[in-house]
């Protein structure tokens, strides 16, 4: 790979595959609904990574990110997230994803429409079930990332393409807090987690085994528990299917909230109609309409209504070492 200028944006392009068989079991509508949930669960993983949702519908799902290794995290993060549905009628759905790079439209700030067919011409040879990458893309990508990538021949694509072959482990692997800093570039993909692990433990970083105690933020919603850190560095809430935190108020939005493990600090950040509602011990109340604030050692959070209102569906948190 040589060094090229820097592109303006990084596309990635899922396409939800192995779909033909439930036409004939389920009929269309179903069908549909089941593509339809793979996509959504990779929009969530998109929202996660800070990317820019160009088109979703169908099969389809086209995405930009101003840095190629959030591409990448989201391109694993989806994968896996996809990877964890249950099969439908005996039919387990995946995704091929491919990752190209070029400019945005000068006027409407959106990749241009050369750079997304492209884009589109290498994910239909995308293998199922993996992460084919441009040579454009990859020169987007951290020097780490790049080193994961190998040389694949591709039939009817004219240039140069790359399959991610996760591995090859940097002397000194990064925390996801640092990942997401702006100017982080180095990213270490593991192939054990990258092939086992589900969404909820890091698909893409390595841990040292005698790592010492880090701050680490427990989640309670009803009788599940999530938690969060630098190996899960965000949480998606909202009341559609999808989110790590299913809310069912009808005053929660499809995609409420985000909780994210940022540079040491744990940020709830609302990008809702209705605005998130927190509470910590002492009984402050702060209420987010489109903004984001640190949680503080403990307390409650509520989608679209104060956590304080009696019978309300609440998330629990707490923040301790691990």
């Amino acid at each position: 790979m040589t060094s090229q200028p820097t592109p303006d944006t990084c596309v990635l392009i899922a396409e939800v595959t192995g779909d033909a068989p439930l036409l004939g079991k389920l009929g269309a509508v179903e069908t549909q609904r089941a593509v339809e949930r793979c996509r959504n669960r990779a929009e969530r993983s998109i929202d996660a990574y800070r990317g820019y949702i160009v088109q979703a519908d169908g099969r389809t799902l086209i995405a930009h990110f101003p840095r190629g290794e959030n591409a990448a995290l989201a391109a694993f993060d989806l994968r896996a997230r996809v990877k964890q549905l249950p099969p439908v009628s005996g039919v387990a759905l995946s995704v091929q994803v491919a990752i190209h790079a070029g400019n945005l439209d000068t006027m409407s700030q959106q990749p241009a429409d050369a750079v997304i067919a492209d884009a589109r011409k290498l994910v239909a040879l995308a293998p199922a079930d993996q992460v084919l990458v441009s040579s454009e893309g990859a020169n987007a990508m951290p020097d780490n990332v790049r080193s994961q990538l190998s040389p694949e021949q591709v039939a009817g694509f004219a240039q140069q393409a790359y399959i991610f072959r996760p591995g090859h482990t940097p002397a000194a692997a990064p925390s996801v807090g640092e990942a997401f800093a702006p100017t982080s570039t180095s990213l270490a993909l593991d192939q054990h987690a990258f092939d086992t692990a589900p969404h909820s433990q890091s698909p893409v970083f390595n841990q040292a085994a005698t790592a010492p105690q880090r701050t680490s933020l427990m989640l309670r919603h009803n009788k599940n528990t999530l938690s969060v850190s630098d190996n899960q560095p965000v949480v998606l809430a909202g009341r559609e299917e999808g989110n790590d935190l299913v809310i069912a108020d009808r005053r929660a939005s499809r995609h409420h909230a985000r909780i994210e493990w940022r540079h040491n600090h744990f940020v709830l950040i609302d990008t809702s109609t209705n605005g998130t509602f927190m509470v910590d011990d002492a009984g402050n109340e702060v209420v987010l309409r489109r903004g984001e604030a640190d949680l503080p050692l403990r307390g409650r959070i509520a989608f679209g209504y104060s956590p304080t209102e009696v019978g309300a569906e609440v998330v629990y948190f707490d923040i301790g070492l691990r």
